[in-house]
């Protein structure tokens, strides 16, 4: 009978190796989960112990899993279909904010490992104490014999110190929200009055605000709806309705002096009475499963529980006082039509909430503002879930490309969805092509997800110390590299053809370089629309991050298996007839993917008020 044996801590492994080396068979596999640290990996070669090898996911596994992904959180969404499961993390499927695809994805690599792998012993190494349970009852029904080394107390130091860190950062929340509030109601009252003083309808554009929003003479231009609002101006009363994440001052200062139109933060529209509520509902409220899961055929409600208990319900404090902020705003102004991104966030969707039900023949608006990656599993929803979920009456996109995609991937109504055009990306209809060069330079660049170290090493790995190659790594604004240094194999400062970027100008940095390479950036995007050829990283995840997934034109993928001078050489190789043919089909694909700004575009925002559902 074959048995497994599953290691919390790579710490508690090296006792039990010459046990296993000593036993009559040697069949010995490891599954490692995470980064496999050099001296554990040479203690397991030294010990006969093979690694799993897990090949890439083709395309339609890649599916399977997201439908399946889909449906489940359909599923449970049937299920609870309350204020608070809308709030929730797991509920947005948003990549950056849930967990769970990454979870499921551990758990179905055991589960096809010991079904399709031959062992004796399998040793399981440092897999989340989340899917233990789950992984449990599968080796009961496998009848393999399993030994779980470590105790639970890892599980519940992170679960109490983890409570412990939630109560203080909500308390703090409330803390800020109310000094925010009473500071911004304060300096903003006379713009507040006279906003909330006409009777003319508005046109509410849910917006937020950075310290660039608005210029020194007062010209505001928002960062995901361009210039739309001035648009909107010279046919509605137009109201901005914001989260500031720019400097608190510096932003009320900039809105105060604002003259093309008027900006009220979220906060001014609370009371101490909603923040109180917000507090409660994030501190003691519970999601509750009580009905088995089911996940590509295995039962996963353990799963979903132990992530529950792990992110506190992962209700966002802040994201749930968007509902009595947007309720309040909806009593003190009449709000015809509701502007916002739409990305599947909580926020979102509790302002889409109050809108429904305190302004029922309010019109809803959602704009995909930005790309729509396979991972992007928010953008897609169940049909499971799709007469309940709070959506807007219209989602209109930045083109045809990611009205398809939802289309495909999701169960939305017949004409929900609309293409209008790309408001945040007029600068890529105003690029040229550039000319082609084979001097050698390459461009890595970076997104605000620390993971992205992955693919710094990876290059570094592959072109270090090859001055034929002259290597810029340009970082991500929220994530400079000394914020990543300590997962660095080696410091850039100390390598001669590596640099970092000192260009305050994207565009400079994508001019300079023959090829570009990137992981779920949307910089690749720019570079394709110039013509530059754009190398895409791969990491091992199981749904595709790549912003140009569907597009194979002008674009390579390599992962950290891969040689990359091959690839680079493939590149300068093509004839000029081939690269400029190349340059023509990604360019196409882009203007199928980013429609341009222009009157017909921009009226959708309007016209999409009488039409559509």
């Amino acid at each position: 009978m074959s048995k497994i044996f599953i290691f919390k801590s790579p710490q508690k492994l090296e006792p039990y190796l010459k046990g296993f080396a000593d036993t009559e068979t040697s069949n010995h596999k490891f599954i490692y989960f995470g980064e496999l640290d050099t001296n554990v990996g040479m203690l397991l070669e030294e010990h006969g112990i093979s690694e799993v090898k897990r090949s890439r996911h083709d395309e339609t596994y890649r599916l399977k899993f997201l439908q399946e992904y889909i449906d489940l959180i359909g599923t449970i969404g049937k299920e609870q279909n309350s204020r608070t499961w809308w709030a929730s993390d797991i509920a947005s499927k948003n990549r950056f904010m849930s967990n769970l695809p990454f979870l499921l994805h551990q758990f179905l690599t055991v589960i096809e490992t010991i079904e399709n792998e031959d062992y004796d012993h399998l040793i399981i190494i440092n897999p989340s104490w989340v899917i233990l349970d789950s992984l449990k009852k599968v080796f009961k029904k496998s009848n393999a014999q399993f030994v779980c080394f470590g105790s639970c107390f890892p599980k519940w130091k992170e679960i109490c110190f983890g409570w412990c860190r939630r109560i203080l950062s909500i308390l703090s929340n409330t803390l800020r929200v109310s000094v925010r509030k009473s500071y911004f109601q304060n300096k903003l009252k006379h713009i507040t009055k006279e906003a909330l003083s006409h009777d003319k309808p508005s046109y509410v554009v849910k917006t937020f605000i950075y310290d660039h929003s608005i210029s020194e003479d007062g010209i505001y231009r928002d960062s995901f709806f361009g210039s739309l609002p001035e648009f909107l101006r010279g046919e509605k009363q137009v109201l901005i309705y914001a989260n500031i994440l720019g400097n608190n001052k510096l932003c009320i200062e900039k809105i105060r002096k604002c003259v093309s139109c008027v900006i009220l933060p979220v906060e001014m529209f609370l009371s101490y009475t909603d923040i109180s509520r917000a507090l409660i509902l994030s501190l003691f409220c519970k999601i509750r499963i009580r009905k088995e899961v089911l996940f590509l055929g295995h039962d996963v409600s353990g799963i979903i529980k132990n992530e529950l208990l792990r992110t506190y319900n992962g209700i966002p404090f802040y994201q749930l006082l968007h509902y009595w902020s947007t309720k309040n705003l909806i009593h003190a102004v009449s709000v015809e039509t509701f502007l916002l991104t739409y990305e599947n966030n909580p926020w979102e969707k509790m302002c889409m909430m109050a809108v429904r039900e305190y302004s029922p023949k309010t019109r809803i608006i959602g704009y995909q503002h930005t790309v729509v990656p396979q991972a992007s599993a928010n953008m897609f929803i169940s049909r499971k879930e799709q007469d309940i979920i709070p959506m807007p009456d219209k989602i209109l996109t930045v083109g045809k490309a990611p009205e398809e995609i939802m289309e495909r991937y999701g169960s939305y109504e017949n004409g929900k969805i609309e293409p209008s055009c790309g408001l945040r990306f007029e600068y890529l209809f105003e690029t040229s092509k550039s000319k082609r060069k084979k001097s050698g330079n390459i461009l890595i660049v970076l997104e605000g997800i620390f993971e992205v170290y992955k693919m710094v090493n990876y290059v570094l790995r592959e072109l270090q110390g090859n001055t034929k190659y002259k290597v810029v790594i340009r970082t991500h604004p929220v994530l400079p590299l000394n914020r990543m240094a300590h997962k660095l194999d080696h410091r850039i400062d100390d390598i001669p053809n590596f640099n970092i970027s000192s260009n305050s100008s994207l565009k400079k940095d994508i001019e300079w370089a023959d090829i570009v390479i990137y992981w779920g950036t949307t910089v690749a995007l720019e570079a394709l629309s110039i013509g530059k050829p754009v190398i895409h990283y791969e990491m091992d995840s199981v749904l595709s991050y790549d912003p140009l997934f569907e597009c194979g034109h002008l674009k390579w993928v390599v992962s950290e298996k891969d040689p990359l001078i091959p690839t680079i050489d493939e590149i300068y190789s093509l004839s000029d007839v081939q690269f400029e043919a190349e340059q023509d089909a990604a360019k196409a694909y882009l203007n199928r993917y980013f429609f341009p700004i222009n009157e017909e575009g921009l009226n959708k925002f309007l016209t999409s008020l009488t039409g559509g559902n």
